[in-house]
């Protein structure tokens, strides 16, 4: 569930002492590090580190500064941040852990100290991060919930602006799903959302894509990074995934195995739009492929001229 080496980001504006605590930590982390606390604040929310490693008197922005920057920002703020400074009365020690920092380690250096405190830290973010993903999981298909989608959607989209990269939705329903359960019974219809999100999760290929149920038996897709031309090719294999699983569906309309209509939106996420006007977009895309025959996708971008394209 989680790398096998948690990641570490160390700014601080001294690269003697960064060098260090990478020498002390790299064995274990996968380390990164940065003499400016401008360049620091990009790199952890471009990758979100496990833990920061921060010194509190950096140019540009001080560490205390950075650490509320990134307490008050919902990406980053469980992020644990260990200050590392000269800094040692008892004052500001209490500034630093009100501030949000997690703990607190004073110069000079002692590498048995930092390896505790980092691995204590990277502990508790682990146990986190479990909890957060139980709570985000679908219990009966195993993939993530609406209430994991929402964020995602929310977080994805801030990401994507500010790289001004494309972020793409697939919408996916399936087929006289009644009909199914009206044939073969509701536990079998709870096996078949089983088998089709199982399919349907093995689509993705790339680590930052996320299939969620999104409610009933309609499942959605957040592609980040994908333009226009690419979520056309995925919603056209999101459709063929389910059809090629050839779960038996007698009671369909349109064929003699379980199918789905898939509405796929793509947009460059700026101030002119916003999620839910995304979210529509794929839904109208969705209600196309349903009032066009099913079985089918059609896709939309949303910062361009409508352009539709069918995929049949």
């Amino acid at each position: 569930m989680f790398d096998t080496m948690g990641s570490i980001l160390i700014i601080d504006d001294e690269s003697v002492i960064t060098d260090l605590l990478k020498e002390i930590l790299e064995e274990d982390y996968t380390v990164e590090s940065t003499t400016s606390s401008v360049d620091g604040l990009a790199r952890v929310r471009a990758k979100l580190p496990d833990v920061i490693l921060l010194d509190i008197n950096m140019p540009e922005i001080n560490g205390y500064e950075l650490c509320r920057l990134l307490k008050s920002d919902s990406e980053t703020r469980n992020i644990p941040i260990i200050f590392i400074t000269a800094l040692s009365t008892p004052e500001n020690e209490t500034l630093g852990l009100e501030t949000g920092a997690a703990d607190y380690i004073v110069k000079p250096i002692n590498p048995s100290i930092v390896m505790a405190r980092v691995k204590n830290q990277m502990e508790v973010k682990k146990q986190r991060d479990y909890l957060e993903q139980l709570s985000s999981i679908d219990s009966m298909t195993g993939v993530y919930n609406r209430r994991y989608f929402d964020e995602c959607l929310d977080r994805e989209w801030r990401r994507c602006q500010r790289s001004q990269s494309a972020l793409s939705l697939v919408l996916m329903d399936i087929d006289y799903f009644k009909a199914y359960n009206d044939r073969y019974g509701h536990v079998a219809g709870d096996d078949c959302l089983k088998v089709v999100a199982g399919k349907l999760q093995q689509v993705p290929q790339r680590g930052g894509d996320v299939l969620a149920r999104f409610g009933g038996e309609e499942f959605v897709a957040i592609l980040p990074d994908t333009p226009y031309e690419f979520v056309q090719f995925m919603a056209e294999k999101f459709r063929r995934a389910v059809e090629e699983a050839a779960i038996a569906h007698v009671s369909s309309k349109v064929s003699d195995v379980v199918t789905v209509c898939v509405g796929g939106a793509t947009v460059k996420p700026d101030n002119k739009f916003s999620p839910l006007e995304l979210l529509q977009l794929a839904d109208k895309m969705l209600y196309k492929a349903k009032s066009e025959g099913r079985n089918r996708t059609y896709t939309s971008c949303l910062d361009t001229s409508p352009g539709e394209a069918a995929a049949e």
